[in-house]
């Protein structure tokens, strides 16, 4: 059976330096710098579990916090219960999870 998992690679250091708030443009150069070392290392760790098992890739902007990127993959699991393929499994909400956004108004 397949599992599917995550990794997150972020960017290195969890603040900047006073000095580079003042300057911009320092800034923008080092994100940049940062950004490009975390995406090499997503690009070794999808050459290291294999292209094939990535389902999708995600970067996530430095505008509030630090540059991310997001690495969704599978995995083969053998201690998993095995189950037929043809076998669909169906999830029906329950009255219990209901809300009162659920339920039709309806004057007496």
């Amino acid at each position: 059976m397949k599992v599917i998992e995550h990794s997150v690679f972020e960017e290195p250091g969890a603040g900047y330096p006073i000095g580079l708030l003042l300057f911009p443009s320092l800034l923008a150069a080092r994100r940049e710098r940062n950004s490009e070392r975390v995406r090499k290392k997503v690009e070794s760790f999808i050459k290291e579990i294999g292209v094939e098992r990535v389902v999708s890739i995600t970067e996530h902007a430095s505008t509030i916090s630090p540059f991310a990127v997001t690495v969704w993959w599978y995995r083969e699991s053998p201690n998993l219960p095995q189950k037929p393929e043809t076998e669909i499994e169906v999830i029906r909400p329950s009255e219990e999870s209901k809300t009162a956004y659920d339920y039709e108004w309806r004057p007496d």
